[in-house]
Formats: structure tokens, C-alpha cells, sequence
């Protein structure tokens, strides 16, 4: 029997590596980032400690690969203010973890679907 984990892993490869262009990409980050933020939050409400670190965990680390893949030279202002926001978010993912504040989550969701939406917005005028 296949494992399901394995199938799933398998699964998100395939679409990651045959997605169109780097804006389907970004997307698919900031979704996958939000999707570990809400599974974080209920980790705290469940109260279930080892759970949130490692989705927060997570969370950040596609926040550093967003960091680590920001153009200064073509992006110029976009690009710092990119870099400026997933700073922000990285450090309210500190202070959520550390105090188990569901309200700080909550925000860099906030901050994540709406940056999500104007990369769909991008992706729809190209």
C-alpha cells in the first residue's frame, strides 16, 4: 500500500516543479505558508506545543526563501519593501511562538493572503 504521506509529498513535487512561471510559484508559497499559520493556530488553541513550533517552523522557512529570492536590482522599492514586511512577519512568528498569540498569527495571515492576492492580480494581467 502506497504510504499517504509519501503520495502527497509526491503530489506537491510534481505540481511545484511543473508549475508555469515563478509568479505560480510565489503563490503556491504564500498558500503553503498560510496553510501551516492556520495549523499553528490550532496547535495553540489544542495547546499542543511540539505542533506549533513545527508549523511555525515551517512558516518561516518559506518566509526566508521568499527573502532569499527578492531582486534588489530589478525590484528596486518593491523588492525592499518585500524584504521589510517578511521581516515583520519573521519576528511576529518569534513573538507568536513565544507567547502563544493567536492574534499575531492571524495578522501575518492577514499579510500573507493579501500579498497573495495581488500576486494572482500580477498573474492575471501578464
Amino acid at each position: 500500500m502506497v504510504n499517504a504521506a509519501y503520495a502527497v509529498n509526491a503530489y506537491t513535487q510534481t505540481k511545484v516543479t511543473t508549475a508555469y512561471n515563478p509568479v505560480d510559484l510565489i503563490i503556491m508559497l504564500y498558500d503553503g505558508a498560510t496553510d501551516f499559520l492556520e495549523k499553528a493556530a490550532t496547535a495553540i488553541k489544542m495547546k499542543e506545543v511540539v505542533v506549533k513550533i513545527k508549523y511555525i517552523d515551517k512558516t518561516m522557512a518559506i518566509i526566508e526563501e521568499l527573502l532569499k529570492a527578492l531582486n534588489f536590482e530589478v525590484g528596486g522599492e518593491i523588492a525592499l519593501n518585500l524584504q521589510n514586511l517578511y521581516l515583520h512577519m519573521m519576528r511576529e512568528l518569534v513573538l507568536a511562538n513565544a507567547k502563544n498569540d493567536i492574534n499575531k498569527i492571524n495578522h501575518v495571515i492577514s499579510l500573507l493572503r493579501n500579498l497573495r492576492e495581488a500576486w494572482v492580480q500580477i498573474r492575471n494581467q501578464v
